[in-house]
């Protein structure tokens, strides 16, 4: 059986070895409210991205309300509910990878946290 040649549809490439071309890319991570997430990943889409998405919970000063039994009682929760968009691409195309998705959350707050990969090595 033959190996098929994995490859992301946005310029970036797996090796064998670690290379000198994946070191140049960033990783980008979007923590948002559930509503948002479509047209963020609609929003990548359009630039050639792929994303990945996680259900995330944070615990802080806000609280979400549920409701118990047949939706006749309520209760806050310890937590709210958010996700996580993640993507890689080039560190040249990172001011304008953060403004689409700046327009697309249109006026929600959305923090970007933005890390270095070291190396896309296929295993």
């Amino acid at each position: 059986m033959a190996r098929e040649k994995l490859e992301l549809p946005f310029e970036i490439t797996y090796s064998e070895k670690p290379s000198k071309k994946s070191k140049s890319m960033k990783r980008l991570a979007v923590i948002v409210k559930p509503e948002t997430v479509d047209s963020l990943i609609s929003s990548l889409k359009q630039m050639g991205l792929e994303s990945t998405i996680y259900d995330v919970r944070r615990a802080g000063k806000d609280k979400e309300r549920a409701s118990s039994g047949r939706g006749t009682g309520y209760f806050e929760t310890s937590y709210t509910t958010r996700k996580v968009v993640a993507t890689v691409v080039n560190s040249d195309d990172i001011e304008g990878v953060v403004s689409r998705m700046k327009k697309a959350l249109a006026g929600e707050k959305g923090v970007v946290m933005i890390s270095p990969v070291d190396d896309l090595v296929m295993i």
